[in-house]
């Protein structure tokens, strides 16, 4: 501590306040910055968690949607096989589902390349050739080519393989979004970890750098100038004996060299003073004594003359 305080005596009370007001703002600055790196990183997170996982999960679920759709349109050709008017209707309906669920999969391939999209890719081969496997038979159903829906359905087992081929390429879609979620879900926990960590650690830093610091400035300050009150005081008292400790570079080492200075000058006055006072005495009774003498010599001389 006397070595700080040492130190900071070699610099003016103005550059050390301007110095610490510079020290809160860096230290500020650093809280700041801190907090705004993590933020934009917990917002790049929840960015990614909105934008990919969650958007990823509803193309799940709108796939999952259009493929119960689709197979009840199907389910609904192959009941209604007597009726060549409501297969004609279930078939538009079943096309669009087929053009929808194709497009489900096509929109999950935009983007950066990622572990589903080759599952993607797949089930878009697959819906082709469902299609391309259904369209004879459904063809045959829509002219009334079958005699019962025992027949119908099993005609069409081959292209129902695609659909359970979807299926299952649905479901390890669903597993890898999850398993995504959940990382991103870890990754955002631990980002807020590190930023609670970091924000601690940076105020533990500001607390240790700036009370000490603080504390060392304001002795810097006022022990010095506690010495120059007592110094004062004892002047004020009659005091000359006291030697002012000047050290230092700053305002208060001015002030306590002018008290120095002054305290030798008045102890300069003093002893002249007393060396005056001493002389005076001296004088007085060198005259004192003439006087008696000149008295008795003036005694004698009356008594002679008697």
């Amino acid at each position: 501590m006397a070595a700080l305080l040492g130190t900071l005596r070699h610099f003016s009370i103005r550059l050390r306040m301007q110095g610490a007001i510079a020290l809160v703002l860096l230290l500020f600055v650093l809280v700041g910055v801190t907090g705004l790196l993590g933020g934009r990183q917990m917002l790049e997170l929840n960015q990614e968690f909105m934008g990919h996982s969650v958007a990823e999960a509803q193309h799940v679920s709108d796939l999952r949607h259009t493929l119960g759709t689709l197979r009840q349109h199907e389910k609904n050709m192959v009941i209604d096989y007597e009726d060549g008017v409501k297969v004609l209707a279930h078939r538009e309906a079943w096309h669009k589902a087929t053009e929808k669920l194709k497009a489900g999969f096509t929109a999950m391939l935009e983007g950066e390349e990622d572990e589903d999209n080759p599952l993607a890719r797949d089930a878009i081969k697959s819906i082709d050739a469902y299609v391309q496997a259904s369209t004879p038979v459904l063809n045959q159903v829509q002219n009334g080519g079958y005699d019962s829906t025992r027949v119908v359905d099993k005609m069409l087992s081959r292209a129902k393989e695609h659909v359970h081929a979807i299926e299952k390429n649905v479901a390890a879609i669903n597993q890898i979004v999850v398993a995504e979620a959940a990382n991103t879900q870890a990754a955002f926990k631990q980002a807020a970890q590190r930023l609670v960590l970091i924000f601690s650690g940076t105020l533990a830093l500001v607390v240790v750098l700036v009370v000490p610091l603080t504390l060392a400035k304001s002795r810097s300050i006022t022990q010095p100038i506690s010495q120059a009150r007592d110094v004062a005081t004892a002047i004020a008292q009659g005091d000359l004996t006291q030697r002012v400790d000047v050290s230092g570079k700053d305002e208060v080492a001015s002030l306590m060299q002018a008290l120095e200075d002054m305290r030798v000058s008045l102890s300069s006055v003093v002893g002249q003073v007393r060396l005056a006072s001493d002389s005076i005495g001296v004088s007085s009774g060198e005259v004192a004594a003439g006087n008696i003498d000149l008295s008795q010599r003036t005694e004698q001389t009356a008594s002679n003359l008697q």
